[in-house]
């Protein structure tokens, strides 16, 4: 007997509780609605926030209610789980040890298999030069601690066992790591310096993109600092103090200085005589302690060739 009541469309699925789902966990619960999908997947989704209920990110352990509308967006993984494939991908890896992997990512790669992109990710190429990552052959993210847009480029951390994973994943939690990024914005930002402080959550009318939301946003903050500024953009120096999908994107399309070239968050304008084909956004530095040894540990990445070239020709900018 059903426990709720079903609507699909196009865009999302959802499903009203009726007594039978009264009490439920939420990740129980939809562990029954998505056929294949793992309940560790279900918890994946949830904090990537592709799960609601009410119209709001919840937890994996949310007791359901009766009448709670639970969403899964259509985003969300097809019922068939595919199991991830090695692939023999190089990867430019910029520290390794036991516990350890410091990767950086080239703009253009995904970081975990999802629709529409199973094979040529970051974790196809893990698995392939590490295949003791993978303990579970359904696990389409190990070693993954956080996650790069696909046209982000650069610094990316990967836990290679359990112990420096729960280590990392505290520290963020903690708000211990940090992350700076650099990233060319459109038009003269006015401060030398700032923080942007505005809840970010999904867009209710694009539930695929992000946008600054107090009704349904989770707290979010970024500080930047300008590096250099140009006739018409601003180079800046970025340091997340949380970490929600899409955050420097939102953040600054919300102050009126988009990223260049963003296609999603952007003004749509382009650099006339520059052929860049995605956001300028780089992630630049990281400080971290070893997950082992507490070692405090720095890493940076340059810009990468598309990305100074444009700094390059600064009379375009």
């Amino acid at each position: 007997m059903p426990a709720s009541n079903d609507t699909t469309t196009d865009n999302f699925v959802r499903w009203e509780i009726d007594d039978e789902g009264i009490g439920q966990r939420l990740d129980r619960f939809l562990v029954t609605k998505l056929d294949g999908v793992s309940r560790s997947g279900i918890q994946q989704l949830i904090t990537d926030e592709l799960i609601l209920v009410n119209e709001k990110v919840s937890k994996p352990g949310y007791a359901l209610r009766a009448k709670d509308i639970v969403t899964a967006l259509r985003m969300t993984p097809a019922p068939q789980q595919k199991q991830v494939t090695p692939q023999n991908i190089p990867l430019d890896i910029i520290f390794e040890d036991a516990d350890l992997l410091i990767i950086n990512k080239p703009a253009g790669m995904v970081v975990h298999p999802a629709p529409g992109n199973y094979d040529g990710t970051l974790v196809n190429a893990l698995v392939a030069q590490y295949p003791e990552l993978q303990q579970d052959e359904n696990d389409t993210r190990p070693g993954i601690v956080h996650r790069l847009d696909k046209d982000t480029s650069g610094l990316l951390m990967v836990a290679k066992n359990a112990q420096a994973r729960a280590s990392l994943v505290e520290q963020m939690k903690q708000q211990t790591i940090v992350k700076r990024y650099q990233a060319l914005v459109e038009g003269n930002i006015s401060l030398d310096q700032g923080s942007i402080d505005a809840p970010i959550g999904r867009d209710s009318r694009n539930r695929q993109m992000m946008a600054i939301t107090v009704t349904e946003g989770r707290e979010a903050r970024t500080h930047f600092r300008v590096l250099q500024r140009f006739r018409r953009h601003t180079l800046v120096l970025v340091q997340l103090e949380t970490g929600r999908t899409h955050q420097i994107r939102v953040h600054f399309k919300a102050i009126g200085h988009p990223v260049v070239c963003d296609q999603t968050y952007g003004s749509g304008h382009k650099l006339p005589d520059l052929h860049l084909q995605r956001q300028f956004l780089h992630a630049y530095q990281l400080d971290l302690a070893h997950p082992r040894t507490g070692e405090a540990l720095h890493f940076e990445a340059p810009l990468p060739p598309d990305l100074q070239e444009v700094l390059d020709n600064e009379a375009v900018l």
